[in-house]
């Protein structure tokens, strides 16, 4: 086999490794992007949930303390009811610090319920934007899903088509570099050729022997002794 026709078929089973890994890649690249959709609007969604939290954790709050005012408020006419009932100054003084204590404790309420309430409203105030964010990624994530399963198509037809040139090109090897080709080709995919320039690889870029650039000459094939690729002389 002529130097030209080798290094010819060298260089288009490198062509065609490099265009089917790089297809290959942009395949792999949309269940990439759709997870990382996923997470973003798992994110979001918790976001959104903390919020709906909050707001049911603080209206529980608001609640209990609005029941505990009634119940406070309920005790203080109870006690105000006694007071003409009295008997001794003692009794009399006792009822009154006794409501004086329910009517401060009343008002540390009311305090708190309102405290309460503003914070509802501050975190109710929070909930449009976060709402807004989820439905935005939801349909982000919806066109990226259409967009994906569009070009899958595309990209899987080019994937059968290249592989099948690969197959083709690769019938024009050698018989006795066949095996080697494949071996190689096996374990380094896309990085199995490399072209040299000058003599050095282009793969890795270290010297060649002047033996090496000899036999590539002769239309040899042979490996880089560094990296492993199979080499070829550029054009």
């Amino acid at each position: 086999m002529s130097l030209a026709v080798t290094a010819d078929i060298l260089r288009t089973l490198h062509r065609l490794h490099q265009q089917l890994a790089d297809l290959k890649d942009r395949l792999a690249a949309g269940p990439r992007q759709l997870l990382a959709r996923g997470k973003l609007l798992e994110s979001s969604e918790a976001a959104r949930t903390a919020i709906q939290d909050n707001i049911k954790k603080e209206k529980v709050s608001a609640d209990q303390k609005q029941l505990q005012l009634k119940s406070d408020e309920a005790k203080i006419l109870n006690l105000d009811s006694k007071l003409n009932a009295c008997k001794t100054n003692r009794e009399y003084q006792t009822l009154r610090e006794q409501i004086a204590a329910f009517r401060m404790a009343t008002k540390v309420l009311e305090d708190e319920i309102l405290e309460a309430l503003e914070r509802i409203d501050a975190v109710k105030k929070m909930l449009p934007a976060a709402e807004s964010e989820v439905a935005s990624i939801k349909k982000q994530l919806a066109d990226t899903r259409s967009q994906i399963a569009g070009e899958t198509a595309t990209l899987e037809a080019e994937v059968a088509r290249i592989s099948g040139d690969l197959t083709c090109a690769e019938r024009e090897l050698p018989a006795d570099s066949l095996e080697s080709y494949r071996r190689v080709a096996k374990s380094k995919g896309a990085d199995s050729l490399a072209s040299v320039e000058g003599e050095s690889c282009g793969g890795c870029f270290q010297q060649i022997t002047g033996n090496m650039v000899a036999e590539l000459k002769m239309g040899k094939i042979i490996a880089c002794r560094s990296c492993g690729r199979l080499l070829y002389l550029a054009k």
